[in-house]
């Protein structure tokens, strides 16, 4: 290859990749249109490409990055929105299951060219791991796991429903944690201020507080409760989470 040529190679690599609207097909156009020179310099191709292949990394994560603060912004707060009601037919509290999340989530992810999925990780013996995948139309991904224990579950719950709620909470989890999502309106209903949570979850936190080898006075003083059967419903979805964090690392 000649003098001039090599410097015109190297003068429209650099520009071809940095132009933010460029793809790495028209870098590999421009090397192929070079290598039409039998005396074309292959270590020097191969750098080049390299490069280039780097700055549409760097393009597609920046591009990632900036949608994904957008899409944590405009999911900060998540609307409970299913009441569990008690004997009586009023209302103890209401909560945002993982599809009630993902049908408020999908379509502001959709318009800042997110596309989302679920897998799951290598878990131990006793928990599961949910795996939470967005995907951005610029072509970077970011994985969010999420392990939670596989817990006894109401009575008479079959060893299948046990797996499948704890599926259900993994992958909740991991969308919260992904987005830090805080859902708002667990009290909505003026009858319900002040209630509390119900004998199986109090159960459940009360559990996962000794599994965890938690401090359960400190525990409870966070909560704002002198027992476990008096914990508000308000806190339940906070107390959850921190106990999820801490069963990550146990």
């Amino acid at each position: 290859m000649s003098e001039t040529t090599s410097r015109a190679l190297v003068r429209q690599g650099p520009m071809a990749v940095d132009r933010p609207d460029d793809s790495l097909a028209s870098v590999m156009s421009i090397i192929e249109r070079a290598a039409k020179d039998s005396s074309i310099d292959v270590d020097k191709m191969d750098r080049l490409l390299g490069m280039a292949e780097r700055m549409e990394a760097r393009r597609a994560e920046k591009e990632f990055n900036g949608a994904f603060v957008s899409l944590q912004t405009r999911m900060s707060k998540v609307k409970a929105t299913r009441a569990v009601p008690n004997d009586d037919g009023t209302v103890r509290y209401t909560y945002a299951p993982l599809e009630a999340i993902m049908d408020q989530m999908r379509p502001e992810a959709e318009q800042l060219g997110f596309a989302m999925s679920f897998s799951e990780a290598p878990s131990v013996e006793g928990k599961i791991t949910a795996v939470f995948i967005l995907r951005h139309v610029g072509g970077h991904k970011e994985s969010f796991p999420y392990t939670v224990r596989i817990g006894q579950g109401p009575p008479k719950t079959s060893d299948s429903q046990k797996d499948g709620s704890a599926h259900m909470y993994a992958r909740r989890g991991a969308v919260c944690a992904a987005l830090n999502v805080i859902v708002t309106g667990m009290d909505a209903d003026a009858r319900n201020e002040g209630g509390v949570v119900s004998k199986e979850q109090a159960d459940d936190l009360r559990r996962r507080v000794r599994e965890t080898a938690s401090d359960e006075a400190a525990f409870l003083k966070f909560s704002g409760a002198k027992t476990f059967e008096e914990i508000s419903t308000s806190k339940f979805c906070i107390l959850d989470q921190a106990l999820r964090r801490k069963e990550r690392t146990v």
